[in-house]
């Protein structure tokens, strides 16, 4: 192993530390890792000099040989604060002297991956598939990003926190940060957007509007769209480069297990042209509806939008494959549907449906982290909360995964709920349902392709819920697999909130 280190490299790099500004070094302390050392004299200095960063003390010659002194004899200290003496950089090159550490890292856990694959394959005791799978997650590994700098004092992260609040005021009246919905209530709630490891669960029965929902996110971010007024606006400004760039289009993964990749596109393409899937199967289309096609073809081509049909797949394959995706498309959010058609391969959930649905709650949310993006996932409730207006308890399998999602959105048919909302105040149903407040909704025909759908907030750690107060109001297309929503401001002139109408 030692031909593929670079003491040099690595005592440059400690040396940067030593020359960097505060912020500096805290970036440096972010980035690195003790793995990257080889040698144990220079492993201890980075454990030195990382916790001095994280308790904002100043970092010199002099305070790090003192801080040596307990880990260190004299002779290999003197040694390493003379070797690091000859090697002061420059502060400006701390990031190449990281990156040409790290390659060194990464190539010796790569042949160390090697190694255990090679050793795994010619065991005939384990398995070929278990083999394989062990070596494409210890490949895919090398990928993940660091998962902590360790503990520290408040006062490092204070400044992040600062950074975070100041954004939200320079960006007021947007989605700061993250990535929208498109919704504008969805957005309004969720306000500093979807964010990498958050897990996002739309829980809806058969026929329920999940999947429908789900595209029309993933269409939302794929091709940068959106169904308030602000949305257009932020667009222009991201498209300058100005600001707002998370409102840009970006590059969004399906992982789809029941419907196939076929049938999403066709369902993408009523969506899009507006024509209705009958006449597109009987071919009487007329010349409008085939240039409608034709245009909403074009349109999902010039899209950022990635499928793939995993029908049966476990967790434990899934995220092998989410990394793989994420890593060679780049993609910034996947959407799975949906979670109880995922199975798991470890043997303390074989013959066991219960353990089985844990290991897939705790491997999405390991997933979502690993990945480092946002993660929608799509699941059913207790068939007996079906047509009902029900919080979290309705989780049935899935109730782990709701316990861990950042989060839980429910979605049914606004008039099978209507009766469990006259027991609101009038005046904030009235908000709420507009003049549409004292309509019959029981009334419509069966047939009828527009009606309204509500989604529940039940969970939302990073911004208000619908617990207790009237839902959102979608309307529904059904024809056209659609969800458009009421109200078309996300927020009034001075950044308050406006209620649905």
């Amino acid at each position: 192993m030692t031909q593929l280190a670079n003491p040099n490299a690595e005592l440059a790099l400690l040396g940067a530390l030593l020359r960097a500004s505060p912020e500096q070094r805290l970036q440096i302390v972010i980035q690195g890792r003790e793995d990257w050392f080889t040698a144990a004299e220079r492993v201890c200095a980075w454990r030195v000099m990382q916790e001095m960063v994280n308790k904002a003390l100043p970092v010199d010659m002099t305070l790090l040989d003192d801080g040596l002194r307990p880990f260190l004899p004299e002779r290999s200290r003197a040694e390493l604060v003379q070797q690091m003496g000859g090697m002061l950089p420059s502060a400006a090159a701390w990031a190449v002297l990281a990156e040409r550490v790290q390659s060194y890292y990464v190539r010796r856990r790569g042949i160390a991956a090697i190694d255990a694959a090679r050793a795994q394959f010619m065991d005939l005791k384990v398995s070929a598939t278990d083999a394989l799978e062990a070596a494409e997650s210890a490949l895919f590994d090398l990928h993940e990003k660091k998962e902590g700098v360790g503990m520290r004092h408040v006062s490092a992260s204070l400044k992040q926190a600062y950074a975070s609040i100041e954004e939200s005021i320079s960006n007021r009246g947007y989605v700061t940060g993250g990535l929208p919905f498109g919704f504008t209530d969805f957005d309004r709630c969720y306000i500093k957007g979807m964010r990498p490891g958050h897990v996002i669960m739309y829980v809806a029965p058969p026929g329920g509007g999940k999947t429908v929902a789900m595209m029309k996110t993933a269409w939302n971010r794929a091709f940068g769209r959106g169904d308030y007024d602000e949305y257009d606006r932020a667009l222009a400004f991201a498209e300058k480069g100005e600001k707002h760039l998370n409102y840009l289009p970006c590059e969004t993964g399906v992982f789809t297990l029941e419907m196939d990749d076929v049938s999403l596109t066709e369902r993408l393409l009523i969506t899009q042209s507006k024509v209705e899937i009958a006449k597109m199967h009987r071919g009487t289309m007329s010349r409008w509806d085939q240039e409608q096609l034709r245009k909403a073809n074009q349109r999902i081509i010039d899209s950022k939008l990635y499928f793939e049909f995993v029908p049966g797949i476990s967790i434990q394959e899934l995220r092998v494959k989410a990394r793989y995706a994420v890593m060679r498309f780049k993609l910034k959010l996947l959407c799975i549907d949906y979670a109880q058609l995922i199975t798991s391969s470890s043997k303390s959930s074989q013959g066991n449906r219960t353990q089985e649905m844990v290991d897939v709650s705790k491997g999405l949310k390991l997933l979502a982290q690993e990945c480092g993006v946002p993660v929608i996932v799509l699941a059913q409730p207790k068939q007996e909360t079906w047509g009902h207006r029900a919080g979290l308890n309705a989780m049935a399998e899935t109730a782990q995964l709701a316990k861990d999602a950042d989060l839980v959105v429910m979605f049914g048919f606004w008039n099978s709920i209507k009766k469990q909302l006259e027991g609101l105040e009038k005046a904030t149903k009235q908000a709420v349902m507009g003049e549409e407040a004292d309509e019959e909704f029981e009334d419509r025909e069966a047939d009828d392709p527009t009606v309204y759908a509500y989604a529940d907030i039940v969970k939302n750690r990073h911004g208000p819920n619908t617990n207790g107060k009237p839902p959102i109001k979608l309307r529904w297309d059904r024809d056209f697999f659609d969800f458009v929503s009421t109200n078309c401001r996300l927020l009034d002139g001075t950044g308050k909130e406006t209620q649905a109408s």
